[in-house]
């Protein structure tokens, strides 16, 4: 026992995967050293049949001695079991080495797969197959299956496919060799494609010549069939078969060239064992991926994009001008607006210096006559572009009569909120001002109808499947969900003030100008806040002059920074939280405070609403929806924290299994969220990964008095470095709004499983 525990350590079982790659070499070269042997033995013959008059056959075999064919058959029986062994000992050693610091795993569950199907290979972690090794080491296993020839059309890889599908079948002939007792024989030769040169006697002429096609020589085989001229039917005669010959495995695919022979794939499968053992042995050697993810955090540090910028004046009478605006203002800020659109805010700085804030106009469009198609894609793409394109929905065509109608102009779904937009565009015009004001007006009200006949004859239904802007399609239970229209109203030439719509007496809507829906997105580039912060305001009774969006966003800033923050249910504290106070509605725009950090929670969403999934769609987005529920003002932190404990888990020897953790109580202790970085991802570390999420769920649910039967969401994002890929971390999730996981035994194993290190 002492021998067998010694090889499972992890250093050693790649010298044992090495031994066994050695023992293979020796058998390789036995066997080209008993092939010579039988080539000196005569171990060939050739000879003529005749099956009919004015047939003659050439025929051929391969009959080495007894003892020849036995020792050549233990040979190439050793040669492949000690190549499997070897791609087996590696990737047990690769699996012991990453999973160390939680103990040895399990051998039968780590051995080579020689896969024919590469959605076989993808569902082995899900059978339980391979759960010590990494994602990146899987993916090097990938690459070495007899499928892989389908990905790839390149000679390299097909050698690679043809090589490991041959072990495959010589491992399946070795199982028939040892169960027949030698029946079939895993030695042959093979018998290229025969230029027979026969020596005929004189009138003896062969009116046509047939070649057999090269094949193995286990049985005795047929090389060519010479038809004869009626005159010749008793003629004999004899020639050179003109054939080469090579020796192979018994087993297929056949040669399919004549360098193609034993020798050949042979040394092809030493190479690939080879490789792999110190491909295999290099990832699991030290920190990887550490310098790439140093240089992220040292190359891009934090810093603060400064929104208030020093206002530069022309002359003396315009900046009093401007300080006279901020004294009477009820804000102390002043408002004007540039000849090209730009909505400049002006306050005074600590200092007392004027400092300015630009509002960008709406973005100018490539189709500059404004047509309504290119507007409504325009607002669906800022939605998309700053916030996720996931949560973004197209709006349904559907055929009606003769011709073909869209329902509404967009959906935004976040949770349980969600708005129907609609989008009212103005081509190029020379539109008056009251011109201007009156068709602002009348769509809005029109909007606003198009959009609540969308709520009520669509997203209100049990079930309608909408496509995102990812192409994926969603269903939607709308039912569920708390919808609001929002029209946005697009125009040229806008009066620069006045223009108020009518109050909407079907309930709460908003209308706001594409300049202000940018602003909104720009500002919190997020879609659940975006759906957030219009669910709040148009519970306004008074509707807001177009073009002040901004304004009322910075008041409702203004109010959330002066406003005590809510009191936190009783259980928050005990559960020893820090309660971080942040603005709802941040002042300055998202990430503004670390773009980077910022740009890495950004990168988290994005990583998992790119990942393949082959659940319901609605389930990701609901996901999405979860973690998008983290404050904004709190992102950019949050993501800066990550990258510097990626480092830290990239930094880890060997021998730790280093893990960090942050918990999130959202709305009020409504949502638990949970990132996480860990040093390795393999099956048992998830599993690992799962028991500790699940326990501090039982915790949350337990501490919230959470009794069912609608439980809270819990949701857990996973980060691990990454060692392959221009990605330099994996992003894994858990959701679940299901009871508690463990009964009283299991929850007091995994309470002191998972005490925390004093």
């Amino acid at each position: 026992m002492d021998d067998i525990a010694e090889k499972l350590l992890p250093g050693p079982v790649f010298v044992v995967a090495r031994d066994y790659l050695s023992r293979a070499r020796a058998s390789r070269a036995r066997i080209n050293a008993l092939w010579n042997s039988m080539r000196d033995h005569q171990s060939f013959s050739a000879w003529i049949e005749s099956p009919e008059p004015l047939i003659r056959e050439l025929w051929c075999s391969f009959e080495p001695n007894f003892a020849l064919q036995r020792e050549a058959d233990e040979a190439m029986a050793a040669f492949l079991r000690n190549i499997k062994a070897a791609l087996d000992a590696c990737v047990l050693a690769a699996a012991n080495a990453v999973c160390r610091p939680i103990g040895l795993v399990e051998p039968e569950l780590h051995t080579m797969p020689l896969i024919d199907a590469a959605s076989d290979f993808d569902n082995l972690p899900a059978q339980g197959q391979l759960p010590g090794l990494r994602p990146d080491q899987i993916r090097a296993l990938r690459l070495l299956q007899p499928f892989t020839e389908r990905l790839d059309t390149k000679e390299s890889i097909r050698t690679i496919a043809r090589d490991m599908a041959h072990l495959t079948a010589g491992l399946e002939a070795l199982t028939s060799w040892e169960t027949s007792g030698g029946d079939r024989p895993l030695f042959t030769a093979w018998a290229s494609e025969a230029d027979p040169k026969p020596d005929l006697p004189d009138g003896v002429r062969v009116e046509k010549t047939e070649l057999d096609p090269a094949g193995p020589l286990s049985q005795p085989k047929r090389l060519a069939r010479f038809t004869l001229d009626k005159d010749s039917a008793t003629a004999s005669f004899a020639g050179d078969p003109n054939v080469s010959f090579d020796v192979i495995l018994n087993a297929g695919p056949w040669p399919d060239e004549p360098d193609d022979n034993f020798s050949h794939r042979s040394h092809g499968l030493v190479v690939i064992t080879r490789h792999l053992i110190e491909g295999l042995e290099r990832s699991v050697g030290g920190p990887y991926r550490v310098d790439l993810l140093r240089s992220l955090d040292r190359n891009i540090p934090a810093a603060k994009v400064d929104t208030w910028l020093p206002v530069k004046f022309s002359n003396d009478d315009e900046e009093a001008e401007a300080r006279t605006a901020i004294a009477e203002s009820d804000r102390s800020m002043a408002t004007y607006l540039n000849d090209d659109g730009t909505l400049v805010y002006l306050r005074l700085s600590e200092a007392g210096s004027v400092i300015g804030r630009e509002i960008a106009p709406a973005r100018e469009l490539l189709n500059s006559t404004q047509d309504g198609t290119v507007v409504e894609e325009a607002v669906r793409a800022a939605a998309g572009s700053w916030g996720l394109r996931d949560l973004v929905l197209r709006p349904k065509v559907f055929v009606k009569g003769s011709g073909i109608r869209e329902l509404g102009d967009g959906t935004i779904l976040a949770g349980p909120r969600g708005i129907s937009l609609q989008v009212k565009a103005r081509g190029v015009t020379g539109d008056t001002t009251e011109k201007a004001t009156k068709w602002m007006l009348k769509n809005a009200a029109h909007g606003l109808r198009q959009a609540r006949g969308t709520i009520r004859t669509a997203l209100l239904n049990p079930a309608v499947e909408l496509t995102n802007l990812r192409g994926r399609p969603i269903t939607i239970r709308g039912r569920s969900v708390a919808w609001i229209p929002v029209v946005v109203i697009d125009h040229p030439n806008p009066p620069p003030t006045g223009v108020i719509p009518a109050s909407d007496p079907k309930g709460a809507s908003v209308v706001l100008t594409r300049r202000d829906w940018e602003f909104l997105w720009d500002q919190l580039r997020s879609a659940t806040a975006i759906v957030d912060y219009l669910h709040r305001v148009a519970q306004e009774e008074d509707p807001l002059e177009l073009g002040a969006e901004s304004n009322r966003y910075l008041d409702l800033a203004d109010k959330d920074a002066e406003t005590p923050p809510d009191k936190l249910p009783d259980w928050i504290p005990e559960a020893e939280a820090l309660h971080a106070s942040l603005p709802l509605l941040p002042h300055d725009p998202a990430g503004s405070a670390d773009r980077f950090g910022h740009s890495i929670f950004q990168q988290i969403l994005e990583d998992i609403a790119n990942t393949d999934f082959t659940g319901d769609e609605a389930d990701r987005i609901m996901l999405l929806s979860h973690i998008d529920r983290v404050p904004v003002a709190a992102r950019a932190e949050l993501g800066r924290l990550l990258l510097r404990r990626l480092t830290r888990c990239a930094e880890a020897a060997p021998d730790v299994h280093r893990v960090d953790h942050r918990i999130m109580y959202i709305d009020q202790g409504a949502l638990q969220l949970t990132f996480t970085t860990m040093s390795q991802l393999t099956g048992h570390h998830q599993e690992i990964y799962r028991s500790w999420l699940l326990l501090r769920r039982q915790d949350f649910l337990a501490k919230s008095k959470a009794l069912g039967p609608v439980y809270p969401w819990t949701v857990g994002v996973l980060l691990t470095p990454r060692p392959d890929a221009p990605r330099p971390w994996d992003t894994t999730t858990i959701s679940t709004n299901g009871p508690p996981a463990y009964d009283a035994a299991d929850y007091a194993r995994f309470t002191e499983m998972f005490k925390p290190n004093l």
